[in-house]
């Protein structure tokens, strides 16, 4: 009797070892696959191999993060989200999962939530002019003007990366690239703009030009600036003039 339990230990054992030895060469043999993947650039074997690492570690496997550099570099937003909730769930202040989430509600055009985003981002990295101007920008998209005009002031005195642009659009389907700078006065001038301070719009508007001559975006938005200043001014003459007739004494 003794001997017969023996042997089924041995065999209990000798099949959790072979299990174990299985599910290792199988997670050594998906690496390899990855790398191989990687080195033809094929997307597609590399996704698999990444799901199968996935279903091997287990859920907290460490290939997720890369899964989500994938789904962030293919533009796959919609299966992006919902990892990325993951794993902000067990790290809530990492600064890239944080960015990744914000660009993906950006692209699928839901500002809310990429302000959401954006919020918490830039309470990590205060001050920081990439994150604090698309912060901005998505409150003067869904016009939440001060707000806007709160978190462009906030961070005026910053530095500003020197290679930092943003892809305007132009005639024609074409883009210009703008720096950071010259794109942030042109967003403040917009925001004072509807906030009605017409001469402050118009100073930040030529700031923008000084940083970058031939933003021609900054160039229309002022030359709407003048256009608004001389018709208020046409209006305000011209209801001098009837005050001024109404004033006359009958003849």
């Amino acid at each position: 009797m003794k001997k017969v339990i023996f042997v089924f230990l041995v065999l209990g054992f000798s099949t959790l070892w072979s299990q174990k030895m299985t599910k290792d060469k199988m997670i050594e043999l998906e690496k390899k696959i990855l790398k191989e993947a990687a080195s033809y650039n094929d997307i597609g074997a590399y996704k698999t191999a990444l799901f199968h690492l996935i279903a091997l570690e287990g859920e907290h496997s460490t290939y997720k993060d890369t899964l989500a550099e994938l789904y962030f570099r293919t533009g796959e937003y919609i299966s992006l989200l919902p990892l990325i909730d993951e794993l902000l769930s067990t790290q809530p202040e990492n600064k890239r999962y944080l960015e990744m989430q914000a660009t993906a509600y950006e692209k699928l055009g839901d500002q809310k939530k990429a302000i959401a985003s954006l919020e918490k981002l830039f309470e990590l990295m205060p001050g920081n002019a990439a994150v604090g101007y698309r912060l901005a920008w998505n409150q003067y998209l869904l016009k939440r003007i001060e707000e806007a005009y709160t978190t462009l002031i906030s961070f005026k005195d910053q530095k500003f990366p020197a290679d930092l642009v943003v892809r305007f659009p132009t005639t024609n389907n074409q883009f210009e690239q703008v720096p950071l700078k010259a794109a942030y006065y042109n967003l403040l001038g917009l925001v004072t703009y509807d906030l009605h301070n017409l001469d402050l719009a118009m100073k930040y508007f030529d700031e923008a030009l000084k940083v970058y001559p031939d933003f021609s975006g900054a160039k229309q938005n002022k030359e709407a600036v003048k256009l608004m200043k001389a018709k208020l001014q046409s209006k305000k003459k011209g209801t001098a003039n009837k005050n001024e007739e109404k004033s006359k004494p009958n003849q």
